[in-house]
């Protein structure tokens, strides 16, 4: 019967999500007439962090998060509900941010089997400008609250233990409401230097851009997996304690270094209150470098991003787990992220075709990836009747350490790959690991100011880096933006 199908469940679930965004908040085509407005106010929608945007904008030319909100009635990037709300609040120093993301993803062919899982996230932020609240000049502070639920569709169907097909999915972290961060940030000398402390990831500041949150696939949100997928390089929705200083030299560069815990997973515990130091194993010190070029008449901008970091913690070697030697190793990363307006299509600061590229390196001793690679486009404001729509492509190549190769092969030689009559090797692989591709393809467009909407198409090539566990995945997903 057709209701057993995966193309049944997967057009079920997402008219039952569409349709109750438009009883809530109806939906508005935007008509031609508001066209040319709408370009001078279009921003980029980031859904995985609220604040993401502002830090990307802060971290190159100083902006405050407090600066004055001008709102469009049909700018995809402003609130639904708060923006009155927020107009008022800011005159008095405040500020709060609500947004909920959506991502259904439909394994339609290959991996495990054929199935649809949903998830979703709600986060809450909460900002104070002390300069306006008590005179203290430059300093602020933040609190982020977040609820995270659902399943994931990597582990429930496609087999992949690499990557996860939603970006948003739990990680471990499904709970109502989860503390994520409680950071303070002091701005001096005209926003030349900077301070930032508190409970907070690495990732809200190092190897992160918003461009690459425009797909939903993990490889690319918000910075190279193999960055993020390592103990030290704590990111959302886990934290630390942590600080870091960032000193622009001119308008379009900055220097960024910091100091964070390392503490194995899931930081800050279950709920987000787990708050002490007794299960650090050591520190996590990123440096980063950032310059925005803009090129030419049409003022092509872009970003570069060189950094890397060092844990002082030792991790076991892979062949240490397999040979019960017990060798140790430190942990060190490096990465490299650009985007660029390569042509304008109007005035909008971020409409134009840009290239993407991203390049992450960490030690093959100790690491679940040795080189991991993103190339992509992302097209915004080519269709001029529809001026805030976006179309994305992005590949992603990466390679398992050989290390961890044949640490498993050593694994599966010796009998070792059984545990209590289940195939288990290390890395929780289904098999022997080398390299793997992946493919995403999505379309963006807005139904109302503040809702964005992403049907999506993602290809899996050697699922989970193995070569025979699973045939080739292809998923069919639906990726939902709604900024209250």
């Amino acid at each position: 019967m057709i209701k057993d199908t995966i193309y049944f469940q997967l057009v079920r679930k997402t008219v039952l999500l569409l349709s109750s965004s438009c009883l809530l908040y109806g939906v508005l085509e935007i008509q031609p007439a508001h066209a040319e407005e709408l370009q001078k106010k279009q921003t980029i929608i980031t859904p995985n962090n609220m604040q993401a945007e502002k830090l990307y904008d802060a971290q190159i030319i100083g902006k405050s998060q407090f600066a004055d909100q001008k709102v469009k009635a049909d700018d995809p990037g402003s609130e639904l509900l708060l923006a009155d709300v927020n107009k008022y609040l800011n005159k008095h120093g405040l500020n709060m941010g609500f947004d909920w993301v959506t991502e259904t993803a439909g394994v339609v062919r290959g991996g495990r089997k054929k199935g649809v899982d949903y998830t979703q996230q709600f986060a809450l932020t909460f900002d104070m400008d002390w300069e306006k609240i008590a005179g203290v000049k430059g300093f602020s502070t933040h609190a982020n609250f977040l609820h995270r639920s659902g399943r994931n569709a990597s582990a429930d169907y496609l087999g992949d233990s690499q990557i996860q097909a939603q970006e948003v999915y739990g990680g471990g972290y499904s709970r109502f409401i989860r503390m994520y961060d409680l950071y303070f940030e002091e701005h001096l000398f005209n926003d030349r230097f900077e301070i930032k402390g508190g409970r907070i990831s690495t990732g809200d500041d190092f190897s992160h851009s918003p461009m690459n949150c425009q797909f939903m696939v993990l490889a690319t949100c918000g910075h190279p997996r193999s960055v993020q997928s390592q103990q030290g390089f704590s990111d959302w929705p886990g934290s630390v304690w942590g600080g870091r200083i960032l000193v622009r030299p001119t308008k379009e560069s900055y220097f960024q270094i910091g100091g964070y815990q390392s503490i194995p997973w899931p930081q800050g515990g279950r709920t987000g209150w787990d708050w002490g130091n007794g299960k650090s194993t050591g520190a996590y010190i990123p440096w980063e470098f950032g310059y925005a070029p803009e090129f030419g008449k049409d003022h092509l901008n872009g970003h570069i991003k060189i950094g890397g970091g060092f844990d002082t913690s030792k991790f076991a070697t892979w062949s240490g787990k397999a040979t019960g030697t017990g060798k140790k190793d430190y942990r060190t990363q490096f990465w490299l992220q650009i985007d660029q307006m390569v042509y304008r299509n109007d005035s909008a600061t971020d409409h134009g075709l840009y290239v993407l590229a991203n390049w992450g390196h960490d030690s093959p001793t100790t690491s679940t990836y040795k080189d991991f690679y993103n190339f992509g486009i992302l097209d915004r404001g080519f269709w001029k009747k529809r001026p805030i729509d976006q179309f994305g492509l992005m590949m992603t190549y990466y390679t398992v350490p050989r290390g961890l190769s044949r640490a498993q092969q050593y694994q599966i030689n010796h009998g070792q790959d059984m545990v209590h009559g289940q195939f288990s090797i290390l890395n929780g692989a289904p098999g022997v690991q080398s390299n793997a591709m992946i493919f995403e393809a999505n379309y963006g467009f807005v139904l109302y100011r503040g809702i964005m909407v992403q049907p999506v198409f993602e290809y899996f090539h050697h699922i989970a880096a193995t070569r025979k566990a699973y045939n080739d995945g292809a998923i069919l997903g639906l990726k939902t933006h709604v900024l209250f």
